[in-house]
């Protein structure tokens, strides 16, 4: 073996992967705490449409591709990335690979997830909470 040659394995390069991703985990998780009010408002600029908003909230637990194209009735793929890769960019969804390298998932980044809860309710249900003022409501029954 010749002197200047590295042999690494492969479980050694996920260990150190592993530890990145914490590392990055934990600068976005600082990121957001520090700068609250300026991640809401990055958050709300990015966060346009209703079905982005549907789509970051679905992706509470991560999901695959195929589970949001049948959960919000896209019939192709396209029209499923229209909504999810302006989230990605903005850093608000993250894409992930399964140990099979073909199996995607999207879940909330850590920037997004790190804003408080009620923060993150209120972001998400904003345009839901309109729609429903604007539903009239029953009178209360005449005794």
């Amino acid at each position: 073996m010749n002197k200047d040659s590295v042999e690494v394995s492969s479980d050694q390069l996920k260990a150190e992967l592993t530890a990145i991703k914490e590392r990055l985990g934990a600068l976005e998780t600082i990121a957001s705490i520090s700068n609250r009010q300026v991640v809401e408002v990055y958050v709300r600029e990015h966060l346009k449409t209703d079905k982005g908003k549907q789509i970051l909230k679905e992706c509470e637990e991560p999901r695959t591709r195929e589970y949001l194209m049948k959960k919000f009735g896209f019939n192709n793929v396209p029209a499923l990335d229209y909504h999810l890769n302006p989230l990605r960019e903005a850093d608000l969804l993250r894409q992930r690979f399964d140990n099979d390298g073909k199996t995607q998932t999207f879940g909330q980044s850590n920037l997004f997830r790190r804003l408080p809860k009620s923060t993150l309710k209120k972001i998400l249900n904003d345009g839901q909470s309109e729609q429903k003022a604007a539903l009239p409501r029953k009178a209360p029954p005449k005794n």
